[in-house]
């Protein structure tokens, strides 16, 4: 029977490549240059969808329009969107800080890719950065309606 453990990969480097790497179920992901902040968010990013999904492989789908380029549109929509009287509304800030967390863990991320686990990752960085849990929801409710309701399932 195997042991049961609570510990949680480490993140370490690939001495031929120098690039930091974790293992998640037997699977290397290499995340960037070892020690680059980059890294440690990728890092970040991965333990915490594969925490989310009981420690079991995610499936992502594939697609050429990432989350940065959705926020990237979005926000061109939004600017026009909201406004009043031809100024923007408050509106435009809640995005702004909403959208902040969600491009730094998921930039380069398929946007099909987005999905519950995903929006749950999101969620856990504004707490970690201080946000009340009523304004985590409501910002996390504009990234997940944000990205159309994409999915990434647990296999």
């Amino acid at each position: 029977m195997p042991r049961l453990t609570n510990s949680v990969p480490k993140y370490r480097k690939h001495q031929a490549s120098g690039q930091a790497v974790v293992t998640l179920n037997g699977r290397d992901n290499y995340l960037g240059p070892h020690g680059s902040k980059a890294s440690g968010i990728e890092y970040d990013r991965l333990i915490s969808e594969w925490l989310a999904c009981n420690r079991n492989p995610f499936v992502s789908g594939s697609s050429s329009l990432t989350v940065s380029k959705l926020i990237a549109r979005y926000w061109v929509f939004a600017q026009g969107f909201y406004r009043k009287n031809g100024q923007p509304t408050n509106e435009i800030s809640a995005l702004k800080s909403a959208l902040r967390p969600l491009r730094e863990l998921y930039d380069r991320t398929s946007a099909v890719a987005f999905g519950p686990l995903a929006l749950e990752s999101v969620m856990n960085r504004m707490v970690l950065q201080g946000r009340r849990l009523t304004g985590t929801t409501q910002a996390a409710m504009r990234c997940y309606n944000e990205t159309n309701d994409c999915d990434t399932t647990c296999s």
